[in-house]
């Protein structure tokens, strides 16, 4: 079934859901399936970017894995009036992201969404026991942030302009802030290039990460990566596993297929002893730090990107200092990468 169906199923299954009831917290349930799905179509209409929220066999089957676990909020009559998900998105297994909160607007002003970010980031990843949580807090109101902070996530970075406007109601992308914590806080290897050494070393500290640094070396052999891309968003994204001698090829056939006004995402694994040249040839490139993703490879990643016009860093809301310095931060090494490299074609 296609995106056009769903929705139009969805469309003609919405009912309005009487305000005021008891809610109960609970897992989810097949037979919560259609009512997770009505729920994304109240929230974002037909624009939510990925077409599986809007298909109620494939949210039964996700949740019947371990790669996504989700929590409603259900009235006595079995009707979702809310929800969040803790979920795999990165190349480990061990790290899950924690997202796609929403609270229809009938239900809201009654501490669901307060209930909802305690059992996400600390309640539920301690119950599965789960390694490694993060968000993508976003800059258009500093809420998520705050919810964020007082479970103990740290700001990692800034993602600009990488979540669709259209489904969040604003006139350009919105910019992200990663966030994470780390349940358990086992030791790796990493290669840091020296750019940003200084703040992948404060960020180990703040997170309480024990790493042990090594040198780089050259690139060379074939380079491993996997392109993602999210056309509605203009965001292409490129997971490098392994950097070669081929690198600034492969980075420049990826750029190829985004709009050149679009975002291009570069993760780098700093497990790979040729990730600081890489991120040498991407910083002649014009590309500017993302941010630090702890354990993401199962060890390290580095977000490194590229945009086709200047962020608007002015709307980015900011929390307090620490997501202020992470803006500053990464607004400078914007800065000399237009100084110094153009963005090429």
């Amino acid at each position: 079934m296609g995106r056009e169906e769903l929705i139009r199923n969805l469309r003609e299954s919405h009912r309005m859901i009487e305000p005021g009831q008891d809610v109960t917290i609970d897992f989810f349930r097949p037979e919560d399936a259609q009512g997770v799905a009505l729920a994304y179509y109240d929230t974002y209409g037909d624009t939510f970017p990925l077409e599986h929220v809007y298909n109620p066999e494939e949210i039964t089957r996700r949740n019947a894995t371990d790669d996504h676990h989700t929590v409603v909020a259900r009235t006595p009559r079995g009707e979702i009036v809310g929800l969040f998900g803790i979920f795999r998105h990165a190349p480990n297994p061990g790290v899950y992201e924690a997202g796609q909160l929403m609270v229809l607007k009938s239900y809201r002003n009654r501490h669901i969404s307060t209930q909802f970010n305690a059992m996400a980031l600390d309640t539920l990843p301690r119950k599965l026991r789960i390694p490694v949580i993060f968000l993508e807090a976003v800059s258009n109101h500093v809420i998520s942030q705050r919810f964020a902070q007082d479970r103990g996530l740290v700001f990692t970075g800034l993602e600009v302009e990488c979540l669709p406007a259209k489904a969040n109601g604003a006139s350009r992308n919105i910019s992200l802030f990663p966030m994470f914590k780390a349940f358990e806080n086992a030791a790796c290897e990493t290669h840091l290039p020296e750019a940003y050494h200084a703040l992948c070393t404060a960020l180990y500290a703040e997170l309480g990460l024990p790493r042990t640094f090594a040198p780089s070396v050259a690139l060379a052999g074939a380079t491993l990566a996997t392109p993602f891309c999210l056309p509605e968003s203009g965001l292409l994204r490129l997971t490098v596993t392994r950097a070669g001698s081929d690198f600034d090829e492969a980075v420049r056939a990826a750029e190829a297929i985004i709009d050149p006004r679009g975002v291009v995402q570069i993760f780098v694994n700093l497990g790979d002893a040729a990730a600081p040249q890489a991120v040498n040839v991407l910083r002649r490139r014009g590309y500017f730090l993302g941010g630090l993703l702890p354990y993401w490879f199962g060890s390290d990643g580095l977000i490194m990107q590229k945009i086709g016009q200047e962020p608007d860093w002015d709307t980015i809301q900011c929390a307090d200092r620490n997501a202020t310095a992470m803006r500053d931060m990464v607004r400078k090494d914007y800065e000399r990468a237009q100084c110094r490299c153009p963005r090429q074609a």
